[in-house]
C-alpha cells in the first residue's frame, strides 16, 4: 500500500533544528491513516521502546511516551506479562527479583532482536538488525576500553553470529577491530570519549544516516513512514538533553 499524500505532507528533520511536528503528533496522524496491518508495524517498532521503559519504571526513571503504553499501563503489563512478547514473560518469570531483573536486563534485548530478525522481514527487519549492531559495537568498544571480558558482555549473545563472534575473536587483542560498516562509530568512540554529549551526538546522526539509506528507494511505502518514525525520535532525542529525560536518553544510550 503507498501512502503518497500522507509521506509528502511529513516534515524534514535535521539534528540540532526542532522538528515541526512531535513525535505524538506524526503517530496520531499516522494511525488515523495507516492500515491495520500498518499499524502494528508501528507498534512493533514501539517496542523497542516499551522495553526501555521496563528498566527506566524498575529505577524510578522518566518513561519514554513514545512507546507503545502509559505508566499505568506499563504497570499492568509488566504484572500480568501481557501484552507483551512472551520472551519478555519467560524474562520475568526467570528472574523474580527486581534487582536480578536489573543485572540481567541486556537479555531481554538480545531476545528481542533474535525474535525479530527470525520473523521480520523489510524495513523493520534491516532496522533492527542495524540498532542491534550498534549496540554491539559500542559494548565491544566499552568494554575494551574498560578492560571488561567479552564474554561476559556478550553471555547473553548467540556466539555463533557473525558479528559476536567477530568480537569474541578479539577478547585477547590490544586493539578492537569493527566492521567496515562501524569504522565511524568507532572513531567517533575513541575521539570523544571525554565528552558524553559530543560522543551521544556522534552516535544520533551515525544512526541518523544509516536509517535514511534505509529508507532509499522505499517512496510512500509504510517502510517509509516507519524511518521517518525512527528519525523523527532520534531528533527529539537530541532537542530533548536538556531536560530529564534527555539525561536519562544519554544515560541509557552510553552506559
Amino acid at each position: 500500500m503507498k501512502y503518497y499524500f500522507l509521506v509528502a505532507s511529513l516534515p524534514d528533520l535535521t539534528l540540532g533544528k526542532a522538528p515541526a511536528i512531535s513525535y505524538e503528533e506524526a503517530r496520531a496522524s499516522l494511525l488515523l491513516n495507516l492500515s491495520a496491518s500498518d499499524q502494528e508495524k508501528v507498534a512493533l517498532l514501539q517496542t523497542l521502546t516499551d522495553i526501555r521503559n521496563i528498566r527506566a519504571f524498575w529505577l524510578g526513571q522518566p518513561l519514554d511516551p513514545r512507546g507503545n503504553f502509559g505508566e499505568k499501563d506499563l504497570e499492568e503489563a509488566i504484572l500480568v506479562k501481557d501484552p507483551f512478547p512472551e520472551f519478555v514473560g519467560d524474562f520475568l518469570d526467570r528472574y523474580e527479583q527486581q534487582e536480578d531483573r536489573l543485572r540481567y536486563f541486556t537479555s531481554l534485548y538480545a531476545s528481542f532482536y533474535a525474535e525479530n530478525q527470525e520473523n521480520l522481514s523489510g524495513f523493520l527487519q534491516r532496522y533492527f538488525q542495524f540498532e542491534r549492531e550498534v549496540r554491539l559495537c559500542l559494548a565491544a568498544l566499552r568494554a575494551k576500553e574498560e578492560d571488561r571480558d567479552l564474554l561476559h558482555e556478550f553471555q547473553f549473545e548467540d556466539p555463533t553470529d557473525p558479528m559476536v563472534a567477530y568480537f569474541l575473536v578479539q577478547k585477547e587483542s590490544g586493539d578492537l577491530h569493527v566492521p567496515q560498516e562501524y569504522e565511524e562509530l568507532k572513531t567517533a568512540f575513541l575521539e570523544n570519549g571525554s565528552d558524553p554529549k559530543a560522543l551521544y551526538r556522534e552516535i544520533l546522526e551515525f544512526r541518523l544516516r544509516g536509517i535514511e539509506e534505509m529508507e532509499f528507494g522505499l517512496p510512500f511505502a509504510i517502510d517509509q513512514v516507519l524511518g521517518f518514525l525512527a528519525r523523527l525520535a532520534i531528533v527529539e532525542d537530541w532537542a530533548k538533553l536538556d531536560d530529564e529525560r534527555g539525561r536519562a536518553a544519554l544515560s541509557r544510550s552510553l552506559g
